[in-house]
């Protein structure tokens, strides 16, 4: 995360208003012509620019991601475009295409004679204007980008010999000769380069504008290992070549290796299918070969799935957020141990949503203070109004929001410790994963999500008041499945507000004591050997 600094004048004093200075990666410095990049935030107040230091980081490497994507779509930037033996393999394709669409039903007798005419004197595309247009449509489509009428006009006979060629064969077979085509066997049956390379395709994919994170965000982080694994096994780029029956072999050999099957579908098929189905949106591809692909063997949600916690596992962790910390963690992450856990089981939201707050996001709104969760920060994008139960703003959370407010900081980390991480690994994210490792190797909490939990035993506890459903799935930015009404009108802040009231308390007898000291306990060698071994397999885990 970087910081926002004063740059010096030419007399050695420092400006007034707040700028980011931000390194930009080797793969972009020749495409942005520097090795870093200065931006004012048109500030001149430390925190407004802690605040928008975040936003402008995030908007400058997108522009960078942008500028890349650019590059690849322009031929003469990134040397892509057709070549010279993929206008004779797309003549083949053109070819098989116009036979296996008649060659079936072809007909007799007066039908022969009607495809001899055809070859002979094509209607309509030998006529120029209609062949010049037909010609730029299968360019356009096959290359991904508009032809040159150069190319058109040396892809014109190209064209008009696919379709005479191809009439011909309908014309044998309707005489019941189906023997292969000569011209077929003189003709390439693969390009020189990818139709489309399934790597750019999913560059193209996370950089649409509801794909969190864009190229550095998480959905890219967790896909591009998962694509370069498909290329691996298939050896080859090219996702036009990939076919239904290639999505079975590539399911079943992920199984083969041991891959749970709920991952297998939720992972391995789940990132080529949204690729090709976005390539087939854009028109650039005929089929999603791994539409409708199944895997068996993945439980179904039930009744009593366990994946929230318990009644004492929630209260383990609430009593251990007010516990006496040790001096050897930061202060954000103090806080982050005090409030994030709590906030999570009282408003159901994601932990990355929660441990990326700023002061700005706790507001009052209508006289109901509100946590107000970003676009940027939610999974779907969505701006969401959440009102802060009693019970937070009793435990004095509104006064610790006001102290961070005052230091300019955001809630739970500190742009100042950053190390110079990547996009994909921000600050608030490395907060979350922290949070899980105490709960889980310290408090000692396992067979639940330690972060994720809170968002099940919210809705569990939910169905147990009389909150509506659809603004509790609004709240905690679930799509709603009360009818298409539920998409009608907003939810205001003071409804929410007397909806959040109908949660009951978590009642924590620890936050009626006084914090002990803290005491930490050593661990023997053979103890930290062992939970050594534990966290690397955890890591080593799919």
């Amino acid at each position: 995360m970087t910081t926002p600094i004063r740059p010096k004048k030419a007399n050695g004093k420092e400006q007034n208003v707040y700028w980011i200075r931000k390194k930009v990666p080797e793969r972009y410095r020749a495409l942005v012509g520097k090795t870093e990049v200065w931006r004012s935030l048109k500030t001149k107040d430390r925190r407004t620019a802690n605040e928008r230091v975040v936003g402008e980081s995030i908007k400058i490497e997108r522009e960078w991601a942008d500028l890349a994507l650019a590059a690849k779509r322009d031929p003469k930037a990134s040397g892509a475009g057709l070549t010279h033996q993929d206008l004779y393999a797309i003549q083949c394709e053109t070819h098989i295409r116009i036979r296996d669409a008649h060659s079936a039903e072809p007909g007799s007798g007066f039908g022969a004679l009607r495809w001899h005419a055809l070859a002979a004197d094509p209607d309509g595309p030998d006529e120029d204007e209609a062949l010049d247009r037909w010609a730029r449509e299968v360019l356009t489509r096959e290359g991904g980008h508009p032809p040159s009428d150069a190319l058109i006009a040396k892809f014109k006979p190209l064209l008009l010999e696919a379709r005479r060629e191809g009439y011909k064969d309908v014309a044998r077979a309707s005489k019941g000769d189906y023997s292969e085509n000569k011209k077929l066997v003189e003709l390439p049956k693969t390009r020189s380069k990818p139709k489309i390379d399934i790597m750019e395709a999913l560059e193209l994919y996370c950089s649409q504008p509801r794909i969190k994170g864009g190229l550095d965000g998480p959905t890219a982080k967790r896909w591009r290992p998962v694509i370069e694994r498909f290329i691996k096994w298939i050896k080859h780029r090219d996702l036009a070549r990939v076919t239904p029956q290639d999505a079975v072999r590539w399911r079943d050999y992920m199984i083969g290796q041991g891959i749970a099957p709920k991952a297998v579908r939720d992972v391995w098929l789940a990132a080529p299918r949204s690729i090709a189905t976005h390539m087939l949106n854009a028109l650039r591809l005929e089929i999603n070969p791994f539409a409708g692909i199944k895997v068996e063997g993945v439980k179904a949600w039930k009744e009593d799935d366990e994946r929230g916690f318990d009644p004492e596992q929630a209260l383990a962790i609430l009593s251990a957020t007010v516990a006496t910390p040790s001096d050897l963690i930061s202060a954000e992450m103090r806080a982050a141990r005090r409030w994030v856990p709590w906030i999570c089981a009282y408003t159901g939201a994601r932990v990355n949503e929660i441990t990326s707050l700023l002061p700005s996001d706790v507001q009052p709104i209508l006289g109901h203070w509100c946590f107000v969760l970003r676009p940027e920060i939610t999974k779907g994008k969505r701006l969401r109004r959440v009102p802060v139960h009693k019970h937070l703003r009793e435990q004095k959370f509104i006064e610790y929001v006001e102290e961070r407010r005052k230091l300019g900081k955001p809630l739970f980390f500190d742009p100042v410790r950053a190390r110079g991480g990547k996009g994909a690994n921000p600050q608030w994210q490395k907060v979350a994963e922290r949070l899980g490792e105490w709960v889980r190797d310290t408090l000692k909490i396992t067979g639940v999500q330690p972060n994720h939990g809170w968002r099940h035993l919210w809705r569990e506890i939910v169905r147990g008041t009389k909150m509506k459903p659809e603004l509790c799935d609004y709240m905690c930015g679930h799509e709603s499945k009360s009818g298409t009404g539920a998409r009608y009108g907003k939810r205001k802040v003071p409804v929410l507000a007397k909806e959040m009231a109908l949660f009951p308390r978590f009642k924590v007898h620890a936050l009626n004591r006084p914090p002990a000291p803290h005491t930490r306990a050593r661990r023997s060698p053979q103890q930290t050997a062992v939970d050594k071994a534990a966290k690397v397999a955890r890591l080593a885990a799919p």
